[in-house]
């Protein structure tokens, strides 16, 4: 009978302890998506800098890619990377405040579904967010 109560007391440990990674894990990728946001948001301002574009690019791996079916495709960190800083000196993002307001965040294993609203028209946009070593790997819209 100790053995039994012994095992469940161990069992109940472990996943009270899984629970709270699950939860730590859940608010650090919410907080990493604010982080990207708001860098997203700040690239597309009027006076935004290639500096905004350079923090932006750190929070994404190395081998970060962004998927958006509806606008071209799949684009690498390399490809992004120059088209952002192209149109930035072209002087085309000239937003006078931040295009998105996150709505919801739907945190899971090394990924989340974004719901966020661009400020402007309203409309809503889904996008889900993957991670690896705490840096964004890969971005998928499901929007056009």
């Amino acid at each position: 009978m100790k053995w039994i109560f012994a095992i469940l007391m161990l069992s109940f440990s472990f996943m009270v302890s899984a629970q709270e990674k699950q939860e730590a894990n859940g608010s650090q990728v919410e907080a990493l998506i604010d982080k990207v946001n708001l860098a997203q948001n700040k690239v597309m301002m009027r006076n935004s800098t290639p500096q905004d574009v350079e923090a932006l690019f750190a929070m994404y791996s190395d081998d970060f890619t962004y998927v958006h079916a509806a606008y071209g495709g799949i684009y690498s960190r390399e490809t992004l990377l120059g088209n952002t800083l192209r149109i930035q000196k072209a002087g085309r993002y000239n937003l006078e405040e931040g295009r998105y307001k996150i709505l919801r965040v739907i945190a899971g294993l090394n990924g989340a579904a974004i719901e966020r609203m661009e400020n402007k028209s309203g409309k809503i946009h889904l996008s889900v967010f993957e991670f690896k070593d705490e840096k964004v790997s890969k971005i998928t819209e499901y929007w056009k």
